[in-house]
């Protein structure tokens, strides 16, 4: 027969055990505000010219392209498609679409180019500050292959009003994040 203290202890471990439930429930926090795609892919819209940089993997120098992108919503809304054309010297000029797709429930977000037939989807945070004001910075974060190698990728998307930049930082394992690639636009025509 059980004594007294086995009796104390028993009574404790299932107060503690009734009230963990509860407890839980208290400190949770409440589920977070639907973000809203009008508002998140709003600001992107329109017309934008700028440049494109880069680390060329072959002497380490930066080059820059003159480049026009024109972004809108996709026929289903769930997507923005970046139609960027790129001057990459006389006589030859580039096209790249790029559909960008933001999944609010998974907080992330996939890039997929028609120029490479490339697929990449990364970890978002800063997602509920940036749809709630429509402006703001993202920051982005995965892996990814540069010259055959897997690296760690982050990348610092900026939207204001006028301008929007992206830039792209790669690491191979064990080293420090260096600058890979970015853009720099702003709108074609000035804000009424």
């Amino acid at each position: 027969m059980p004594g007294p203290k086995h009796f104390t202890l028993a009574a404790v471990v299932l107060v503690l055990v009734c009230a963990l439930p509860s407890a839980a429930q208290q400190t949770s926090s409440p589920s977070p505000t639907p973000v809203n795609l009008d508002q998140l892919y709003g600001g992107f819209l329109g017309d934008w010219v700028g440049q494109l940089e880069y680390r060329d993997f072959g002497d380490n120098s930066r080059v820059f392209l003159p480049t026009w992108l024109h972004i809108t919503r996709s026929n289903d809304g769930r997507s923005l498609r970046f139609a960027y054309v790129y001057d990459d010297g006389p006589s030859k000029t580039v096209q790249e679409l790029s559909v960008v797709t933001i999944d609010r429930v998974a907080a992330a977000i996939t890039f997929t180019s028609d120029r490479d037939h490339s697929s990449d989807t990364y970890k978002l945070s800063g997602l509920s500050e940036f749809a709630a004001k429509g402006r703001g910075a993202l920051a982005l974060a995965g892996t990814g292959e540069e010259n055959g190698k897997k690296v760690d990728v982050k990348i610092t998307i900026t939207l204001r009003r006028n301008l929007y930049t992206y830039q792209k930082e790669t690491r191979l394992p064990g080293q420090d994040f260096q600058f890979r690639d970015g853009y720099t636009f702003t709108r074609k025509e000035p804000p009424e």
